[in-house]
């Protein structure tokens, strides 16, 4: 009986990062109560993309995909290494596990290793030409700069800027069946994630791209620094020459 792997399925797919140890936590308590009767097994995918099933809007992948196609990412995305994995394999490896008596532990299951923004700039670009999907690599020092306004802390950015992910999915390979070439092809995941967003109108026509947003409040603070401190200067009968 895998019971705690429901536990683990919940806590893998929300967006509430401090909610997946306590959960993952539990599932192990649960376990060890239970006295041997459950076994524990956990999934470990990458990055989870590929076609939604609702309109939901709090999944990480699906509103990375409406920031490539709607314009906040504009004009540019960052060298960032990740794994990656359809959707549809992750729930094909849930049901390995719960089936095959002998799965225990952890699996690691990906499809490739790359930098996934900039291959999905890729597709989209030619898939959707008349949306505002980025069209440029930013610079690294950028994509550190902008990485926190997109959910990026600075410190996983630089962990992941300009570094591929080596992982070791052999285990999954051998117990469950997530051989490499039974994967969904990336390309394919990333077209038909857009596919059925652009279906279910999820897309916004435009959104103010994130760099402009940032260098405007930047030019406002400057033109607002440089009025306050020539009015300063004028009431002290000072004369400022620019």
């Amino acid at each position: 009986m895998r019971h705690p792997c429901q536990l683990l399925h919940i806590a893998q797919h929300r967006s509430m990062d401090n909610l997946q140890p306590t959960v993952l936590q539990r599932a192990y308590e649960m376990c060890k109560e239970a006295g041997g009767r459950w076994t524990l097994c956990s999934i470990n995918p990458g990055a989870i993309w590929g076609p939604p099933l609702s309109n939901r809007l709090d999944g990480e992948s699906i509103n990375q995909c409406l920031d490539l196609l709607s314009g906040v990412m504009w004009p540019c995305v960052g060298r960032i290494a990740m794994g990656m994995v359809d959707v549809r394999d992750v729930a094909r490896a849930h049901v390995a596990a719960m089936e095959n008596p002998a799965a225990s532990g952890r699996y690691l299951i990906n499809a490739k290793s790359g930098y996934l923004l900039i291959d999905a700039m890729r597709i989209l670009r030619q898939k959707y030409p008349k949306q505002w999907v980025p069209c440029i690599v930013g610079f690294n020092w950028g994509v550190m700069a902008f990485s926190p306004l997109f959910g990026l802390p600075r410190d996983l950015c630089a962990a992941m800027l300009n570094k591929q992910p080596i992982l070791n999915a052999s285990k999954a390979a051998r117990d469950l069946g997530m051989t490499t070439e039974s994967y969904v092809n990336p390309e394919v995941t990333i077209s038909e994630m857009a596919d059925a967003l652009m279906e279910k109108q999820m897309v916004p026509a435009f959104r103010v791209p994130v760099i402009l947003v940032v260098v405007v409040a930047v030019v406002l603070v400057i033109v607002v620094l440089g009025v306050g401190l020539g009015l300063g200067a004028s009431a002290m009968g000072i004369s400022l020459v620019f």
